[in-house]
């Protein structure tokens, strides 16, 4: 499946009814902020950036975005098929945002549809651990693995699903490779960021600059 055809499914979604990533709820959020330098927790995003972001799946195809982050809030600037296009995700309000610049198109979906990963507050009920301290591109991370057990009947015969996270203390995944669901169906993943400078953001970037339709 090439990036262009798995983009377009990934936007069409938003006809279909999916589970959906479970908000971040406000204590959740404020807890974090005070655990980014205990073992055995993911750090909550409290980073204000921007970086390049390389995203990598299954078979090899690869995206390059531009990524600018707001504590939890993200965007993702990225063109395909020579077309601007611009996803906003807001897990405060379990929202993505998905605008088509050059059409003027703006559609909406559940957050879960259009993360490249869980948030924290779903990470958080994976199972947690922190291998070791090491440094990226200069950044001190923690590497952590987060690994979600099968439930349910047949669990047994699955396999977890396990993600490798390296995190900076401020809640910068500078890199991640594992394992996602989509569709249902189980595909590797890497993500990857570089060139990362910290700075203050506009709040208006992590909004919808096109109307919904009525």
């Amino acid at each position: 499946m090439t990036i262009s055809t798995r983009l377009r499914r990934v936007y069409a979604l938003f006809f279909l009814v999916f589970l959906c990533a479970l908000p971040i709820a406000a204590e959740t959020r404020d807890a974090g902020a005070q655990d980014a330098g205990e073992a055995g927790l993911l750090p909550a995003p409290r980073a204000s950036y921007t970086a390049e972001t390389l995203v990598t799946y299954a078979g090899g195809d690869s995206l390059e975005m531009k990524t600018l982050h707001r504590g939890s809030w993200e965007r993702q600037e990225f063109t395909v098929d020579e077309l601007l296009q611009v996803t906003i995700l807001r897990p405060d309000r379990n929202r993505a945002y998905m605008m088509f610049l050059q059409s003027g198109q703006l559609f909406e979906m559940a957050y879960a549809e259009a993360a490249l990963l869980p948030p924290i507050g779903e990470l958080r009920t994976f199972e947690i651990r922190k291998l070791a301290e090491e440094e990226i591109e200069g950044e001190t991370v923690g590497h952590f693995q987060a690994i979600r057990r099968p439930t349910g009947e047949g669990a047994e015969e699955r396999e977890p699903v396990v993600l490798d996270l390296w995190v900076t203390a401020d809640g910068i995944v500078m890199k991640a490779e594992g394992e996602i669901l989509v569709d249902g169906f189980r595909e590797t993943l890497q993500i990857e960021r570089r060139n990362i400078r910290r700075q203050a953001l506009d709040p208006d970037l992590f909004e919808p600059s096109i109307s919904l339709p009525e």
